[in-house]
C-alpha cells in the first residue's frame, strides 16, 4: 500500500532547470518519472484515530520524505512523512512533517469524498490545494488555493520492492 503523487510538476521542473537544483529523495520512496510513492507506516497508521490500511479507514500514514532545492541549492521546500485524514464534512487534510524543526503542518485540502477505483483498490482526490497553513511552507511561492496534482491511495501492489 502507498501514496502515489505527482506532486507539481512546475515544481519539479523548476528544482531540475535551476543551476545548483536538485531533488534530496529518500531511498524509501519510490516511483517512476515524475511520481512518488511514499509507502504505508503501518504502526503510525493504526495510532492515527480512525487509521488503519484499509479503504473504509478516516486516517492514513506514509514515510519518506522529498526535499526540494532551487537556485544554487536554496532550500524550497519538503513533503516529509505525509498523513492523511479525514475531517468534519467531506473534505479531507494532508499534513507533512518538517524533519528538522518536527513540526507537522496541515499543508493541502483534498476536496470531497475520495473516488473509489480500480474495484475499491483505488482512493483517489482529484482537487488538491494548498491550505493557508502550507502557503508559508513554499516561501510564498504557493499561495493558499493553489492547486497540485492528484492524490491516490494504493491498496494494492506493495512497492517495497521497487
Amino acid at each position: 500500500m502507498h501514496l502515489d503523487w505527482g506532486i507539481k510538476p512546475s515544481l519539479l521542473m523548476y528544482v531540475a532547470g535551476a543551476p545548483g537544483g536538485r531533488l534530496a529523495v529518500d531511498p524509501e520512496v519510490g516511483g517512476e518519472g515524475a511520481s512518488f510513492w511514499f509507502r504505508l507506516d503501518v504502526e503510525r497508521s493504526a495510532a492515527l484515530p480512525g487509521g488503519g490500511t484499509t479503504p473504509d479507514a478516516r486516517a492514513f500514514a506514509f514515510g519518506g520524505s522529498v526535499a526540494f532545492f532551487g537556485h544554487f541549492g536554496s532550500f524550497v521546500g519538503e513533503i516529509g512523512d505525509p498523513e492523511v485524514r479525514a475531517d468534519e464534512g467531506d473534505s479531507w487534510t494532508m499534513s507533512v512533517l518538517d524533519r528538522e524543526s518536527g513540526v507537522r503542518t496541515d499543508a493541502f485540502r483534498l476536496v470531497g469524498e475520495p473516488e473509489g477505483a480500480d474495484g475499491g483498490r483505488l482512493l483517489r482526490w482529484t482537487q488538491v490545494e494548498v491550505s493557508e497553513a502550507g502557503a508559508g511552507l513554499w516561501g510564498g511561492n504557493y499561495p493558499a488555493g493553489t492547486r497540485f496534482e492528484p492524490v491516490t491511495i494504493d491498496f494494492g501492489e506493495d512497492v517495497t520492492s521497487r
